[in-house]
């Protein structure tokens, strides 16, 4: 019952290494197309996708969330912020920011599945990517409003997820298992 659909998905892995060569046009206008027709909530397509293609843009979110992580009581944020190899876009050549309309109510749902599309269709098109979480810590700072309009990112949203995406070059060893106890059925 296997097929490239779920071919596709159960071979995807997260990539945290990156060649420096830039993504095709052509393949970010397909990835960002199969998350646009990701399931919304009633159909609402809450979220805004900003395409960074600038790696000083990147760099300097990332040294920002350096900035806060290495004064966070959080010692597992201070710890990542140590690493002199911190980058929160895992040094792709871009990123792609989801933000979702009014913030993170029901816009994460939605932003969500953008995210796991555009995973996909990545993968289906032989680049990496990672899933993003950690970068918007300099986004929503009290100091990150001029990051939101550089960014460009429209009036009403916030920058929820994000996406590292280029041409992998890491080895990656054997997948880990998939956690047990996720699963109960009700018959």
């Amino acid at each position: 019952m296997i097929n490239p659909t779920i071919e596709t998905i159960l071979s995807r892995r997260s990539i945290r290494k990156y060649e420096s060569r830039p993504v095709e046009e052509e393949k970010i206008e397909l990835i960002l197309k199969c998350g646009q027709f990701a399931p919304s909530r009633q159909n609402g397509q809450t979220w805004h996708f900003t395409v960074v293609t600038n790696r000083d843009v990147l760099n300097r979110i990332s040294a920002k969330n350096r900035e806060i992580f290495l004064k966070s009581p959080d010692e597992k944020f201070r710890k990542m912020a140590e690493d002199p190899n911190y980058d929160s876009f895992r040094g792709s050549p871009m990123a792609i920011i989801v933000s979702g309309e009014g913030g993170e109510n029901n816009a994460m749902a939605d932003c969500a599945n953008a995210v796991e599309n555009m995973t996909l269709a990545a993968h289906s098109l032989g680049l990496g990517s990672c899933y993003l979480v950690s970068f918007r810590t300099a986004l929503l700072a009290a100091d990150g409003k001029p990051f939101l309009v550089e960014l460009g990112i429209p009036e009403g949203y916030v920058p929820l997820l994000g996406l590292a995406l280029g041409y992998g070059c890491e080895t990656l060893g054997e997948r880990a298992p998939r956690r047990a106890g996720t699963i109960n059925r009700v018959r």
